[in-house]
């Protein structure tokens, strides 16, 4: 009887740690790349495109909406939800801080 318990006990832990605990950190990857967006990160959608974040809005009674480019002539907006990762973040901007120093 304590075998069954047992076997079953490390069975629930296995399936945990292979299948629930991986998708629960990848999950929160994602959120927490969704949550930091900024314009001029390039980011490929679910549907396979390939766009430059334009703009985050986050409206008071609605999910978070992204305007993305696609091309020069071509905005589109879609729920964060449409992203399925960040391919790269914009390069940083400089540091006010810095420019006053190199004034001196």
């Amino acid at each position: 009887m304590t075998e069954v318990i047992l076997i079953t006990l490390l069975v629930v832990a296995l399936f945990y740690l292979f299948f629930i605990r991986p998708t629960r950190s990848e999950e929160r990857r994602r959120q927490r790349d969704l949550n930091e967006l900024r314009v001029g990160d390039t980011v490929l959608t679910r549907g396979g495109l390939i766009a430059e974040v334009e703009g985050v809005e986050t409206p008071e009674d609605g999910p978070m909406v992204v305007l993305l480019r696609l091309n020069d002539d071509v905005v589109v907006r879609a729920r964060t939800g449409a992203v399925e990762e960040r391919i790269e973040a914009a390069e940083a901007e400089d540091d006010p801080d810095d420019a006053s120093q190199d004034d001196r």
